[in-house]
């Protein structure tokens, strides 16, 4: 079982560093979305922000997949093992939550129009 649960801990090591990547593309969007205010030149045109808002709300997507899948393991084996639940039933619940607002961005992404991005790239999950 120790092979296993250290298995899926390396995968959320891997994960976590795909997770900051995500979170520095949202503080550039972010940036980009300040600049635009102060009317000053972007980063990024409206075209170029779109697609990057889309991709980084996908790549959050998957991430939250592979959270729940992790969290979802790890309950499976210490289930097994006879250890208190309550912490990864907590974890997997936080991780349907989290799914479910990275589905909801993603789908807020997909509904606007490519020169509205900038106003919809917050929330940051």
């Amino acid at each position: 079982m120790k092979k296993a649960e250290e298995k899926y801990i390396n995968i959320q090591l891997i994960t976590i560093i795909f997770t900051f990547i995500s979170i520095i593309f949202s503080f550039i969007l972010t940036y980009n979305q300040k600049l635009e205010i102060q009317n000053k030149k972007t980063l990024f045109n409206s075209t170029q922000t779109f697609k990057i808002a889309k991709y980084n709300r996908t790549l959050i997507l998957i991430l939250s997949i592979i959270f729940l899948y992790v969290n979802y393991k790890l309950y499976k084996i210490s289930k097994k093992e006879g250890e208190n639940l309550k912490p990864y039933i907590l974890q997997i619940f936080a991780s349907v939550l989290t799914l479910t607002a990275a589905i909801t961005t993603l789908y807020v992404i997909f509904l606007s129009k490519k020169g509205e991005v900038s106003d919809i790239e917050n929330p940051i999950i």
